[in-house]
């Protein structure tokens, strides 16, 4: 499976590691799909998950998250008028820079 396919899950699964001792096919498969989180004594301990998944992980970490997005950059001079438009307005102020707050939703 393709790194750039692979679904980001919303929740992982927890196992016992006892369990996980016990039905370790199961649960190699089901890592194949979403990372599994093995517990020892209820708390998490190691956690598992499809090698595509994981690198991009690592590539988000290492700031390479345009392309794990498959995002590009644009220059706003570049833009079409109405996308530049929107951007210009959700731009914080600089009020809202220093306090750390802002809505950068203009439709809201």
């Amino acid at each position: 499976m393709d790194a750039e396919r692979t679904i980001v899950p919303l929740e992982k699964k927890r196992v016992a590691l006892t369990t996980f001792h016990n039905h370790t096919g199961q649960y190699l498969d089901l890592g194949r799909r979403s990372p599994v989180t093995i517990t020892k004594h209820g708390r998490p301990d190691i956690t598992f998950a499809e090698a595509a998944y994981f690198e991009r992980i690592e590539r988000i970490a290492a700031g390479q998250i345009l392309s794990v997005l498959d995002l590009e950059v644009v220059k706003t001079s570049e833009m079409p008028e109405e996308h530049a438009v929107l951007f210009k307005a959700s731009r914080p102020t600089q009020q809202e820079v220093e306090a750390d707050r802002w809505n950068d939703d203009p439709a809201t």
